[in-house]
């Protein structure tokens, strides 16, 4: 080319031309038009300037690689090469630049070899389509992402291949870039894969170059992470919603000792609308408080360990008690992370504990007043009994034996025994109100515990003319049990059905040991008891419905006191009935021995008149010292009766009694202190001190024990038991047994 404007063509080369795909009609025209056209800036300028550059410095210039079109082959639709440029001078005799010689070497086979080896090696997908929509090229990362075989895509159309495209996003970025040659990126789901794709399109020569990646693991655990936070948000709130709704407090500090999180409760006992970053001074605390507190939580943070406590606080609701505990917040290694924390009221627990104090300690003390009051009760009633039992026994020694006097005799002994049943009663309901009731167990024959308990009952049933049948076992049976109790049990039982069945009834004992228990049912065809009276008549005091206008009428004592005594013997007691006019039947179940004895124990030989032994009464009760004196008087005893200890101890000095009964609640010298002034005074006396009393608590017995007595006997004393007792002595002799 010259150095003309515009540089014209003189002449070309064939390799040149073929390299351009150029023919010889570009010759003559300049050389910057022909590699002009829509790129010119930034094609033609570079190159201008370098031919300028050559005639400027008569000197080759080295354009480097650069790239540019030919007009003609624009026009054809084909994007042009990768050059690697030199133009060169060629000076005429006066050292001017007469031509240039422009001289270019294609440089892309090497560019793509070497791009093909990048595409090949990346990460992520990468293909090629040309402007008729056909895949030209994909690496090995788009077959497998896309799921071809290598090589299966080249030359297929896109939209034929991948139909599903055309309702996505990706078809019309491709669109726009083909035809605006402008990079679009979009990311979208492409259900034919079932995979989210992040897709990059740019311009290519030919076409267009897609970068892909699939995301799909990705949006999962993006979608895995918001349903988490999501969930989390949930729970929180339902976390905050719950603990804004409990008037305890709840609260979280960090290791600082700043507030997390506090509850509404808290936000409002402080007063204030949120309490995050602050500390306890800043809340309104004193500082002895603060500090306390921020020890507190120190020592949870070094030792893992919750701590609680219990302070006085005045906040917006006014001086309150609190109960508190802080808890160590760890994380999955086990450090702590915070220290969380729940505060409760307890001002009102505290007075509604303090008020149930006061209450268990004034029903104590009404407890104590009213055993008090019960065994005080027991004492003064039994006193009047005594001289009225002594009087009975006395009237049937004496008097007339006649069928009129002895049915009065009866009588009177049948009402003065159950108003001594009703004493014992009262007294047995205090004891087991203290828990002082005692079983003295032993083996016991079946048939001895049915027969003292229908002897306490024989003259109660056979006064209203009832009909007993009793029904016992063809060989003994052996319980292990008290036989005073188990008898006390039995007799109750038979004492209800006696008052609770119309004259003239049916009552009737059955018996019988079945596997490891000895099984006792008494039935009477009486008035009954109502379905609802049933589950509360073995409550103390407690009498239903039933008519208490009968003469036998009880306290309400004896079923409770019963099923009591039961269950201490490790059985138990039931009550059944079909109703009003049905009868009742009450069944008692009680452990049987282990083994039956070797042989029964010989009857005692009945005593027969007592042999003049000597007695000695002491009691400031004039009516039943005197009666008693009488009675053993009648039973053959020689009796003197003295009123108070000073004459006791006179009278023991001079006449030697072999039995001293004593009373114990005498004026001045009380029982007990003449027991212990005898033993001081006469060591060898060898009588029997017989206490008789209308005290009959455990702890009277434990004083009697303690003072030297060696029998304890309640008003009013059985006169058989008496008569028993001294003729065992005999005169002269103490009895070495004691029933303390």
């Amino acid at each position: 080319m010259t150095p003309s404007p515009g540089y014209a063509i003189v002449a070309a080369s064939d390799g040149w031309l073929r390299e351009v795909s150029a023919g010889p009609e570009i010759i003559g025209r300049p050389l910057l038009e022909v590699v002009g056209g829509a790129d010119s800036a930034e094609q033609a300028d570079p190159l201008g300037e370098s031919l300028d550059r050559v005639v400027a410095t008569c000197a080759p210039d080295d354009m480097g690689t650069v790239g540019y079109d030919i007009q003609g082959r624009q026009a054809a639709g084909f994007i042009g090469h990768r050059w690697s440029v030199v133009n060169t001078p060629v000076l005429d005799a006066t050292g001017s630049v007469e031509y240039i010689v422009h001289r270019i070497e294609d440089t892309a086979p090497k560019s793509s070899r070497d791009a093909e080896a990048i595409l090949e090696s990346i990460t992520e997908g990468f293909f090629t389509i040309d402007r008729q929509w056909r895949f030209d090229y994909a690496n090995p990362e788009a077959h497998r992402i896309l799921g071809r075989h290598p090589g299966d895509l080249h030359g297929r159309n896109v939209w034929d291949e991948y139909p599903g495209l055309e309702q996505t996003e990706f078809a019309p970025a491709y669109r726009h870039t083909m035809a605006t040659r402008e990079k679009r990126s979009v990311t979208a789901f492409y259900a034919d894969l079932g995979s989210w794709f992040e897709v990059t399109a740019y311009p290519a020569p030919e076409g267009i170059s897609v970068y892909f990646r699939d995301i799909t693991a990705q949006k999962n655990t993006e979608a895995e992470r918001e349903r988490l936070v999501l969930e989390s948000d949930n729970q929180r709130r339902m976390y905050e919603t719950a603990l804004d709704s409990t008037p305890d407090f709840v609260y979280v500090f960090d290791l600082e000792h700043y507030v997390i999180y506090a509850n509404q409760s808290l936000l409002t006992m402080w007063g204030v609308a949120d309490a995050r970053g602050k500390k306890w001074m800043d809340l309104g605390y004193e500082q002895w408080h603060a500090d306390m507190h921020d020890r507190e939580i120190d020592q949870v943070i070094s030792t893992r360990a919750p701590i609680r406590g219990e302070i006085p606080f005045t906040g917006t609701n006014g001086r309150r008690v609190y109960e508190y505990i802080f808890s160590p917040v760890l994380d999955p290694e086990g450090e702590v992370v915070a220290v969380a924390g729940t505060t409760r009221d307890i001002t009102e627990r505290q007075a509604a504990e303090q008020a149930l104090r006061e209450q268990a300690q004034r029903l104590a003390e009404a407890d104590r007043a009213k055993d008090e009051f019960l065994a005080t009760l027991s004492h003064e009633l039994r006193n009047p009994l005594a001289p009225l039992r002594n009087s009975i026994e006395l009237l049937r020694m004496i008097g007339r034996d006649t069928g009129q006097s002895a049915t009065i005799h009866m009588m009177m002994e049948r009402q003065v025994n159950h108003l001594v049943r009703l004493v014992d009663d009262l007294l047995e309901t205090s004891r087991i109100s203290r828990g002082n009731l005692s079983l003295r167990m032993e083996r016991v024959g079946l048939e001895a515990v049915v027969s003292n308990a229908v002897e306490t009952v024989e003259s109660l049933v056979g006064a209203v003319g009832h009909e007993l049948s009793i029904d016992l076992p063809a060989q003994p049976v052996w319980l292990q049990g008290d036989p005073v109790r188990l008898a006390q049990i039995l007799g109750n039982l038979l004492s209800n059905a006696a008052r609770y069945t119309p004259d003239g009834g049916r009552i009737e004992v059955r018996a019988s040991a079945q596997g490891d228990e000895a099984v006792i049912v008494v039935r009477d065809n009486g008035m009954g008891i109502t379905p609802d009276e049933l589950p509360r008549m073995f409550e103390m005091f407690s009498r239903g419905g039933r008519d208490s206008s009968r003469s036998q009428g009880g306290l309400g004592i004896g079923l409770a006191l019963s099923r009591k005594l039961a269950e201490m013997h490790g059985g138990t007691l039931v009550g059944s009935s079909d109703g009003i006019g049905q009868g009742s039947e009450f069944t008692l179940r009680v452990p049987l021995a282990e083994s039956a004895p070797e042989h029964a124990d010989a009857p005692a030989e009945g005593h027969g008149q007592l042999v003049r032994s000597r007695v000695l009464v002491v009691d400031d009760n004039i009516d039943a010292g005197d009666s008693l004196g009488q009675v053993l008087g009648l039973l053959g005893a020689e009796a003197r009766v003295v009123r108070d200890g000073e004459q006791a101890l006179e009278m023991f000095a001079d006449w030697r009694p072999a039995v001293v009964v004593l009373d114990i609640g005498m004026p001045g010298m009380n029982g007990y202190e003449v027991a212990r002034t005898l033993h001081a005074r006469f060591p060898d006396h060898g009588a029997t001190l017989v206490a008789l009393t209308g005290w009959g608590q455990e702890n009277d017995r434990r004083q009697a024990r303690e003072a030297g007595f060696h029998h304890h006997l309640l008003k009013p004393a059985d006169i058989g038991v008496l008569r028993e007792l001294v003729a065992s002595v005999g005169p002269g002799h103490s009895l070495a047994a004691t029933n303390l």
